[in-house]
Parts: structure tokens; sequence; C-alpha cells
């Protein structure tokens, strides 16, 4: 198996956690937007990538939806992992910036579309 192939195979993306991590991420971290979303990222030197996926309360006041919209963003990130690692290692938020619903495959494209 090549190099690229057997990184994809084992490579597992964590959770970012910790206040602490998340203000560093904001202070020095890079930003870039879509239609939906805007991800704040920090290449590091590591082997790994770390991300957090954030949903306003003040655009959803029910923790169902903001739950739902958050499942559905881990699994897109889960099913796209390879423009993470094309994109390089390190820190990531995706935060959700959108005033309503999306469906999944729009939340997809625009995910694609952010690297």
């Amino acid at each position: 198996m090549t190099d690229l192939l057997l990184l994809k195979i084992l490579f597992k993306m964590k959770p970012l956690k910790g206040n602490k991590k998340i203000d560093f991420l904001f202070e020095n971290g890079q930003w870039c937007s879509s239609e939906f979303l805007r991800c704040v990222f920090l290449k590091q030197e590591t082997d790994e990538i770390f991300y957090v996926v954030s949903v306003p309360k003040k655009s959803f006041p029910r923790a169902v939806d903001r739950n739902k919209i958050k499942r559905q963003l881990r699994e897109i990130i889960r099913k796209n992992k390879d423009l993470f690692i094309n994109n390089g290692f390190g820190w990531y938020m995706i935060i959700f910036n959108h005033s309503s619903f999306v469906g999944f495959d729009s939340l997809n494209k625009d995910v694609c579309s952010l690297f």
C-alpha cells in the first residue's frame, strides 16, 4: 500500500478540548468562510488533526436543533477527512453561521468548498 492510503486508513481525527486551546486558536488562527460555515484553523507541526464544531445558541435556541446540526457536521468531517489531511495537520474549528436548517448535501458541498 502507498503511504497516503495507509495514512487515510489508520488516521483518526480527535476533538479539540480545553478553553485555553480554543482561545489560542481564535487569537492565532486563520479564518476562511463559505455560504453556511466559518472555519478557524491553525497549522501545527504534529501528525494529528483536532477539530471543534460550534453552533450558536442565538440562532438555534433549542439544544435538539443545535445537536442535530453538530451531528451532521461531525459526520461530514469524518467522511471528508482527506480534505483536512491535504490542507495540513493542526487545529480546526467549524462554526455554523446560518440562521436556518440546511440540507445534508448542501452542507457537505459547503464543507468541501472551504478548502
